[in-house]
């Protein structure tokens, strides 16, 4: 990976002006590298830059939620260019090859190794350090540590996502490097089940080190919404700073155990993936999780309605800007870009027209206080009323760019159940449970067939991550063509990955 030598650590306290002067450590830099490393003020902030760097356009802050994945899946309306631009309609035509969607996907590379590369600079230098350094000793060391190598292995895991084969097409020959130092001028490409045994592997030591930070360090406000995700309501159990506050916006314990349950399905080992799947939903048979209750998911005014449902996610990142960079491609000449398409809608809720994701999500449903009529999925829609109440929601959702939902456990759950253990009976009641949570008064039917329920789950699956990037990946993982709301688009094996950028593969 030739370009991972021209990645700036672009959060430490220097900008290197060529590839020689990254490559060159000189005694300066090493002294700046020293000082940033040598107060907890300093690692904070390279920590927390990590999270900056995650929550930028190029990566969970448009491509990899409501932008290019969430095109790849079909979630809008891709029949012309007029309704996606240029970039974003060859992307949701697999053409790889059209410039501007290579300068999507470079980017998404670049950036993703970048924050790898800050990731394995963290690990190496707190290692070295004794536990006496941080104010709360071995707790805060090993969130850090924990925190790392849970990102690591998230953005490798969606970079494999996005740039190599399924494991169900039992693909063969090298697919990408996982990089675990810093730096890494030259590292090794690997094939595709080894780089997922890689990400699996790190993903188990965050989930390990995580695990007594978060179910008892941070016990007392991982509990409760208001203490895990920030909002301008206080809550009662304070944590005893920021740093170590608001864990549902940060790499944690329950996240690191639904995320490894997402993996290994993607793997095909059911096995673990169900496992995995049952202990992150503890957390919500314990309370410290609820489903967004019906008045919420949907209203006639816009103060009284969650877009994000953030009652349920188990992670998200976080952008101040997410409603301007929505905006700068869905008005002035982008106001044609990234509405649903009308005829999928109505395909993929046939039966279910009172479910909440459609009555409260879609943007012909007349709610007061946001757009009109204007075809759009409201999770990224800026409120219009100025009022009070309608602020505090901007406030506390309008940045937050959801992750993980612990709905996509149970999804998990489910699927697990009816390929890999025969409890068809028992899958309906949760299916139908889970339906009712979303308002659907539509009971599926006791002697419904395995091969209809998959089908309804799937379509579920659909539902449930509409804009948020997780479609595309549902299908990939199942190597199922793509349905737009029209026909099934026959998805070739060239379809399903980009080429690495230029330059990756010159030494392979």
């Amino acid at each position: 990976m030739k370009k991972l030598i021209y990645l700036l650590l672009l959060l430490s306290p220097v900008f290197f002006n060529s590839c020689d002067d990254f490559l060159d450590v000189s005694s300066k830099q090493e002294m700046l590298q020293d000082e940033t490393f040598g107060s907890q003020n300093g690692v904070h902030l390279y920590v927390n830059g990590v999270y900056r760097l995650l929550s930028e356009t190029s990566l969970y802050g448009r491509e990899l939620t409501w932008g290019l994945v969430s095109v790849l899946g079909n979630n809008y309306n891709s029949t012309s260019s007029s309704y996606l631009g240029t970039n974003y309609y060859n992307a949701s035509r697999y053409t790889w090859e059209y410039s501007g969607v290579q300068k999507l996907m470079t980017n998404i590379w670049a950036k993703g190794y970048n924050v790898i590369a800050n990731c394995n600079n963290i690990i190496q230098e707190i290692s070295k350090k004794d536990t006496s350094f941080f104010e709360f000793g071995s707790m805060e060391k090993n969130m850090i540590l924990g925190e790392m190598y849970g990102i690591r292995a998230m953005v490798h895991f969606d970079l494999l996502r996005l740039f190599a084969p399924a494991p169900v097409t039992k693909p063969t020959g090298l697919a990408m490097p996982y990089v675990t130092t810093y730096p890494d001028h030259q590292p090794e490409h690997k094939s595709v089940n080894d780089v997922l045994a890689s990400i699996i592997a790190d993903m188990e030591k965050a989930k390990g080190i995580l695990a007594p930070v978060d179910t008892i360090f941070c016990l007392s406000w991982n509990q409760s919404t208001s203490g895990r995700i920030y909002q301008s309501s206080s809550y009662s159990s304070a944590p005893p700073n920021d740093f170590v506050s608001y864990r549902g916006m940060r790499m944690n314990y329950m996240a690191a155990t639904g995320l490894l349950a997402r993996m290994y399905l993607y793997k095909g080992d059911y096995d673990k993936a169900y496992e995995r799947a049952l202990e992150a939903l503890e957390f919500v048979n314990a309370g410290w999780y609820r489903w967004t209750s019906s008045s919420y998911q949907y209203s006639s005014n816009a103060a009284s309605q969650y877009p994000k449902r953030f009652d349920e996610l188990l992670l998200c990142f976080s952008n101040n800007n997410s409603y301007d960079n929505w905006e700068a491609y869905t008005t002035g000449s982008y106001a044609q870009c990234f509405v649903m398409n009308a005829n999928y809608l109505a395909s993929l809720f046939k039966g279910d027209e009172d479910d909440y994701r459609l009555r409260g999500m879609y943007g012909t449903n007349g709610v007061t206080g946001r757009y009109n009529n204007n075809k759009r999925w409201l999770v990224w829609e800026r409120p219009q009323s100025t009022s009070s109440s309608v602020s505090a929601s901007v406030s506390d959702q309008g940045p937050l760019l959801p992750l993980l939902r612990f709905s996509e456990l149970y999804h998990i759950q489910l699927e697990c159940m009816l390929l890999h253990r025969n409890e068809r009976r028992e899958a309906i009641e949760l299916l139908n449970t889970m339906r009712a949570k979303r308002g659907c008064k539509l009971k599926i039917d006791q002697e419904t067939t395995k091969e209809v329920l998959l089908e309804i789950l799937y379509n579920d699956i659909i539902r449930e991550t509409l804009t948020e990037g997780q479609t595309f990946f549902m299908f990939k993982r199942l190597n199922r063509d793509i349905y737009n709301g029209a026909t099934n688009i026959e998805m070739k094996p060239e379809n399903w990955y980009a080429p690495l950028p230029d330059g990756e593969t010159s030494y392979l």
